[in-house]
């Protein structure tokens, strides 16, 4: 007797993977975006190119592959890096944690002859590579969130 598996309402089967965007506090984060002086964490950036594809790596250790929001719009790739750590504060039997980020902004101009729909991007040992194919046409970009792997 053959039996069929019928998937359950909770089990999900997303290619290639679930992805549960972290939860920040973003009034925060932003702020603290915009209040941190400009010698603070700046990934350093190299640009390659082979005959099929332009690469982008981007050195940001410490931070894991959910702490990264990419962004493509207008031609411009945005890479946010959010890194959250809890220190605690406080000195009586309440305590209270303040959530602190090592955070960081990098835009960069992309290429017109790249499918940006068919980007690559992932995160393994510290660095944060995409891989935009090359294209004969100018892109028509559809897409205005990265997924990173």
């Amino acid at each position: 007797m053959t039996s069929i598996h019928t998937p359950r309402k909770s089990e999900s089967h997303e290619y290639p993977g679930v992805y549960h965007p972290p939860m920040y506090n973003w009034a925060r984060v932003m702020q603290q975006l915009k209040d941190t002086p400009s010698t603070r964490l700046r990934p350093s950036v190299s640009i390659s190119e082979t005959s099929d594809f332009y690469s982008i790596e981007l050195n940001a250790p410490g931070f894991s592959k959910e702490d990264f929001i990419v962004t493509i719009n207008n031609g411009r790739l945005s890479i946010y890096g959010l890194s959250s750590t809890c220190s605690t504060s406080g000195h009586s039997a309440s305590h209270s944690q303040d959530s602190v980020y090592d955070c960081f902004e990098h835009i960069l101009e992309l290429p017109r002859n790249i499918d940006s729909d068919f980007v690559r991007a992932e995160y393994n040992s510290g660095v944060l590579r995409f891989d935009f194919p090359k294209t004969a046409i100018a892109d028509k970009c559809t897409v205005d969130r990265i997924i990173v792997y």
